[in-house]
């Protein structure tokens, strides 16, 4: 059970009502993850911004943002963003099997090439803190210098979502169960 309450738009004052609405019209719903987050309107709307950006502007394909979702998702351990993005990367084109070495540890390992070097990229930066100039070479001969910062947010989005939903320790969807194992 979560560890803060779900917010409400009845609770909310007339600015946090403001930010719900966003939050509903861009996402179709206020899921559990953003009625956590919303006992903090002011610092949700931020973070729905970027995540706005992340999930449905960034113009990076969408198997590489998926690569990045996932990993970042993993690296955090973070139940709620690995499970609710399964569809989106299989959708995607991640095969069950790209999914299992993500989840298992095993990637970049037995990766085609360019998944592995998205893959390695986010292992990096999320472990070591920087990016080896031949991780970042082979990953901007992939996107481009604009796909690198969106790889960049995208990670930062997610891992940073992951992060904040395992510490608030909120619920996964009505009927879902958790795709993640430790």
């Amino acid at each position: 059970m979560t560890r803060v309450p779900y917010a409400t738009r009845e609770s909310m004052d007339a600015a946090g009502q403001a930010v719900w609405d966003d939050i509903e019209t861009s996402r179709g719903g206020v899921a559990r993850n953003y009625a956590a987050l919303l006992n903090n309107p002011q610092a949700s709307g931020a973070m729905a911004t970027l995540g706005g950006y992340a999930r449905y502007e960034t113009p990076l394909d969408p198997r590489v943002k998926a690569l990045a979702v996932l990993t970042a998702a993993r690296e955090a351990c973070g139940h709620y963003v690995w499970t609710v993005n399964q569809p989106a990367a299989k959708t995607a084109g991640l095969s069950d099997e790209v999914i299992a070495a993500i989840r298992e540890y095993r990637a970049p390992a037995g990766l085609e090439s360019k998944d592995a070097s998205v893959v390695q990229f986010v292992l990096e930066i999320l472990r070591q803190h920087r990016v080896s100039d031949t991780t970042f070479e082979a990953v901007r001969a992939i996107v481009g210098d604009a796909g690198m910062v969106d790889i960049l947010v995208v990670t930062g989005y997610y891992h940073s979502l992951a992060h904040s939903l395992q510490a608030l320790d909120v619920d996964l969807p009505e009927g879902t169960t958790s795709a993640l194992i430790y």
